[in-house]
């Protein structure tokens, strides 16, 4: 990324801000939010003002050009995938094989009578488990789903928006956002801290680094999302990656590729 001076007029990229946000390169990451002015510069790139917050007129703009703070789900199986992998059960797959022998013997040795009752019994029985199997596991599914949309719906974050705090659901998060966050807290978005003061993140979901990660202004000032801040005061922080171009977006849209 070339150099840009502090204060600069340059149009702010969505490159741009994943420059700021690679993943395992914090130095990195704090080079080039230098080369911008730090947080000062890109705050102005971004038309925010740090001390009050996104204005609420700007919202609606910032998540039309930025998008929004949403992950990708993973898929859910279907009936019919759900009742293959019940078929393949080794029980089944068994009672199938069994089923298949008991229908030969008896269509040979009985061709014109009921000799096939048996065998077509069998395949009934193994039919009907799979299909009540697959079905209840479907509706776990659907339960465990919408039970996650309830809950996700259910969190909130604390935000500066026209010099006030307000309370809202993560995902209505838009980058430039100002976010209050304290310990205990999880992290809605990727951000850089903006104040003096002091936190610890645990990143061992992201990064696997076991130990908690101090952030600061001057040193690292990074905060990952989905990440659970264990100390500190109250911190302000400016969200720079949400959804797909935060850190845990890009993981969540790999793991749903390979799904």
């Amino acid at each position: 990324m070339e150099n840009r001076p502090a204060g600069s007029n340059a149009e702010l990229t969505q490159d741009i801000l994943d420059n700021l946000n690679v993943e395992q390169a914090r130095e990195t990451n704090k080079e080039n939010l230098d080369k911008l002015g730090g947080i000062e510069g890109l705050s102005k790139m971004l038309g925010v003002d740090i001390h009050t917050g996104v204005k609420h007129e700007q919202v609606d703009g910032l998540r039309e050009k930025w998008g929004q703070n949403v992950f990708p789900e993973s898929p859910m199986k279907g009936f019919f995938e759900l009742l293959l992998d019940a078929l393949s059960d080794s029980t089944l797959i068994i009672l199938i094989a069994a089923a298949t022998v008991s229908l030969i013997i008896g269509v040979v040795e009985d061709p014109s009578g009921t000799g096939w009752i048996e065998g077509v019994a069998i395949f009934i029985a193994v039919f009907l488990v799979a299909n009540i199997s697959a079905g209840n596991d479907y509706s776990k599914e659907l339960q465990f789903r919408a039970l996650e949309h309830t809950s996700a719906d259910d969190e909130r974050v604390s935000v500066y928006r026209s010099g006030a705090v307000d309370r809202i659901n993560p995902k209505d998060c838009v980058v430039g956002d100002i976010i209050v966050i304290q310990a205990g807290d999880s992290i809605a978005a990727d951000s850089i801290v903006l104040d003096g003061s002091v936190c610890y993140a645990s990143e061992a979901a992201l990064t696997g680094e076991p130990e908690d990660m101090k952030k600061t202004k001057d040193t690292d000032p990074f905060l990952l999302s989905s990440c659970l801040i264990t100390q500190a005061d109250e911190t302000r922080a400016m969200v720079i990656g949400i959804g797909t171009h935060s850190q845990w977006g890009k993981i969540k849209a790999n793991l749903v590729m390979e799904s």
